[in-house]
C-alpha cells in the first residue's frame, strides 16, 4: 500500500475502531489506519503524542469531531506533516459557554459516580432522525463507550475542553483541506465555517444531506466517495 493510499484516522471522544467499520468496504485500495485518542492532559500534549505516533514523511490525516479538532491543530502545528487534511464533523474553534458549562455539569456528575453509560436521549441529539431506524448506529456508540469508560470519559473531557481558535491556522494551511459534516449536526458551528469559506475559498466544505453528527456511522458511502476524492 502506497502513503498515497494510506489514512491516518483520529476518532472522537469516547470512539475506538469500531467507529470506522462501516467505511472500509466503500473504500477500495485506502489503509485506512486507527489512531487512538491519547491519554494527555490538555490539547497541546495530545497533539504532540499524535505527531509522535505518526508514520515517517508527510500524512493523509483524517479527524472525527474531537478528532477533526486534533487533527487540524497537529497540521497548523506541524503542516509539513500533512499531505492532505480532512475534518469531520467538527469546526475548529473554542467551545461555546453552553456546552462548556453541560460538560462542567458532566465532569461533576461523574466524580458522584452518577454517570450511567452513553443513554438513548443522548444518541438521539447526536444523529439524524432517519438514522435512529438504524439501532446498528446507537448500539456501537453505547459499545464503544462501555468498552473505554468512565475514566476515558473523564480524561478526554478534561484534556479537550480548553481549545484556542484555529481559524487563522487553517486558513494559511497549503494542503488541500477538506471539511464535512452532517446537515442535522447541531455541532457544527456554522458561523465559523462561513468564516473560513471567506478567509480560504480554495479549503472545500461538503454536507451530507439527511445525516447528524455521527457521519462514519450515519452515511458511510456517502463520507467514503468524499475521502476517495480528496484522495485523488
Amino acid at each position: 500500500m502506497t502513503a498515497a493510499r494510506a489514512v491516518i484516522a483520529i476518532p472522537g471522544t469516547m470512539c475506538d475502531a469500531r467507529l470506522w467499520h462501516r467505511l472500509p468496504p466503500h473504500l477500495p485500495g485506502v489503509d485506512w489506519r486507527h489512531v487512538p485518542i491519547p491519554d494527555e492532559p490538555d490539547i497541546n500534549h495530545l497533539v504532540a503524542a499524535l505527531h509522535a505516533a505518526l508514520p515517517a514523511g508527510s500524512v493523509n490525516l483524517f479527524g472525527f469531531s474531537l478528532g477533526g479538532y486534533l487533527a487540524a491543530a497537529l497540521a497548523c502545528r506541524y503542516p509539513d506533516r500533512v499531505a492532505r487534511l480532512f475534518i469531520c464533523s467538527n469546526s475548529p474553534c473554542a467551545l461555546p459557554e453552553s456546552e462548556m458549562r453541560q460538560r462542567r455539569q458532566l465532569l461533576a456528575w461523574l466524580t458522584r459516580g452518577g454517570y450511567q453509560g452513553l443513554s438513548d436521549q443522548k444518541i438521539a441529539q447526536m444523529v439524524a432522525a432517519r438514522s435512529l431506524a438504524d439501532p446498528a448506529i446507537g448500539q456501537c456508540m453505547k459499545d464503544m463507550d462501555t468498552a473505554l469508560g468512565l475514566d476515558v470519559l473523564a480524561q478526554q473531557l478534561q484534556a479537550s475542553s480548553d481549545r484556542a481558535d484555529l481559524l487563522a491556522g487553517v486558513s494559511a494551511l497549503c494542503c488541500p483541506v477538506w471539511l464535512c459534516f452532517g446537515e442535522a449536526d447541531s455541532l457544527v458551528n456554522r458561523g465559523w465555517i462561513r468564516q473560513l469559506q471567506d478567509a480560504a475559498p480554495a479549503h472545500a466544505v461538503h454536507t451530507v444531506p439527511g445525516a447528524g453528527h455521527m457521519l462514519p456511522l450515519e452515511a458511510p458511502q456517502a463520507l467514503a466517495r468524499l475521502v476517495a476524492r480528496w484522495l485523488a
